[in-house]
């Protein structure tokens, strides 16, 4: 009997040491914390975007929808924006984030817009919110290669100058080979001038800026119209 404990006794030890250095382990290993939502990393209430650009706290401002639903036209969703935007200007409630201008937010109407018997840029045919691209090979004219429509998110980033882009697009249009999209496009002076005024609000800022830009916001007085 004695010889059967001595032999037993090592290995008791054994285990009591293995366990207590599991629970040692569990105790001091760190746990992980739980992933942070949107609206607990900005304290925005009600964000449920990724996007950063003034032009996204323009839409969070004013509830207007991001992009088209699944399976929406694309002129459906323009005509329901263009009803949120009639409505909110109706009752002057318009919200502007810190730095968009009036400028960019008619800019904006123009980007919209694609009744080829006004003053129009029919942009959102092929650069449709919320990545202002199409994600479709589309010429220039009928002799050009098909190029895949860029994105008009962050051209600053990409260096490229806005209002030589606007201007090879209307040459574009002067083709005698200029696809439909193009030709239904009717722009002037000042068009471009607020056209470039909005497309400068789909760059990008980091979260504290973007808060800013929405604490800051401003009513525009859309009687002045």
């Amino acid at each position: 009997m004695i010889r059967i404990c001595t032999s037993i006794w090592p290995c008791f030890i054994g285990i009591i040491a293995l366990t207590t250095g599991a629970l040692i382990g569990s105790e001091t290993k760190p746990s992980k914390s739980p992933k942070k939502s949107i609206e607990q990393k900005t304290k925005i209430h009600r964000l449920d975007t990724q996007e950063r650009a003034p032009y996204d706290a323009f839409t969070y401002l004013n509830r207007i929808p991001a992009k088209a639903d699944e399976g929406e036209d694309i002129l459906d969703f323009t005509a329901r924006v263009y009803s949120r935007l009639a409505n909110q200007e109706g009752r002057i409630l318009i919200k502007l984030p810190q730095g968009m201008t009036r400028e960019a937010y008619l800019g904006y109407k123009i980007f919209l817009s694609t009744d080829a018997k006004v003053s129009n840029g029919n942009c959102v045919t092929c650069h449709a919110p919320d990545k202002f691209t199409d994600f479709k090979l589309h010429k220039l004219n009928g002799d050009s290669p098909p190029r895949p429509t860029p994105s008009l998110r962050n051209l600053a980033e990409r260096k490229i100058d806005i209002a030589e882009a606007l201007q090879v697009k209307l040459a574009a249009i002067k083709s005698p080979n200029a696809p439909k999209a193009y030709r239904n496009i009717h722009l002037n002076k000042m068009d471009l001038t607020h056209l470039e005024s909005f497309l400068k609000q789909l760059n990008d800022v980091d979260d504290k800026a973007f808060r800013e830009l929405i604490l800051n916001a401003k009513i525009l007085n859309t009687l002045l119209d």
